[in-house]
């Protein structure tokens, strides 16, 4: 039976929020593939997955029919771009892009012609069914990911390029190389710069948060989509609490 493949709007009148997936486990890319979030990500940057992994993960999600499945590369090439939409992702996210010649590389990998150089004979073509093709560009997210000061004093020209639909602005890496804390005001100068080349370029903007308020701060600055964390962070901060929960309580001591 052919399945639906589904798009992602990045831009909404309400956030746009998904989850990370790293650990490796198909297990948990199921619960987390029957929660609310509206897309979940299977992450080969920081990542336990290798190709097989990612792709019964990628497919878990499809066929849960909630989330969309997005995938993250862990580095710009074809090759790896190409495995995670054959595994029939249908948004991805490509890390540390720095130039313009950087953000046309991810797009010809991504796209079928005309607008890239996707090779044709993709296995979700028999996931999904034969109009995967027909449909696949105009549904799909490229996701550009700025990390660097200086990407992002190129982001005009990056986000300029057609085909990049929206980009995860990487605070992170950016507070790290700034040696600045997450709350300085020269990353969130640097962020809202950021926020205001895309909102110019048309594209989507996003952000990691990690908390409610973050998002919510975030949200009015005109940030679209957020990632709200990953399995590997809500595991170990649920095992810490449980640790707490079980170990800190007071008991009599037996004579």
């Amino acid at each position: 039976m052919d399945r639906n493949i589904r798009g992602l709007a990045l831009k909404r009148k309400k956030p746009v929020v998904g989850f990370g997936v790293s650990l490796g486990s198909v297990r948990i890319v199921e619960m987390a593939a029957l929660t609310r979030f509206d897309y979940i990500m299977v992450d080969l940057l920081h990542s336990h997955f290798g190709k097989e992994g990612a792709t019964d993960a990628i497919r878990s999600i499809a066929q849960a029919g909630g989330p969309v499945p997005l995938g993250r590369v862990a580095s710009n090439d074809a090759g790896s771009i190409n495995e995670l939409l054959d595994a029939g992702a249908s948004g991805i996210i490509v890390p540390m892009v720095g130039s313009e010649d950087e953000a046309v590389v991810a797009v010809e990998a991504a796209y079928y012609p005309p607008l890239g150089k996707r090779s044709k004979g993709s296995p979700a073509a028999v996931f999904y069914g034969s109009d995967y093709y027909s449909k696949i560009n105009e549904l799909i997210n490229l996701i550009v990911m700025i990390e660097t000061p200086e990407a992002a004093e190129k982001a005009g020209e990056i986000l300029s390029v057609p085909g990049v639909t929206g980009c995860l602005i990487g605070a992170g890496d950016l507070h790290f190389i700034m040696q600045k804390t997450g709350n300085s005001s020269a990353l969130r100068k640097v962020v809202q710069g950021l926020v205001e080349t895309g909102g110019k370029a048309g594209k989507a903007m996003g952000i990691s948060v990690n908390s409610p308020e973050d998002l919510k701060n975030w949200w009015d600055k005109g940030i679209d989509f957020f990632l709200a964390s990953h399995d590997m962070a809500v595991f170990n901060a649920g095992i810490r609490q449980h640790e707490r929960d079980y170990l800190d309580i007071m008991v009599s001591e037996r004579a």
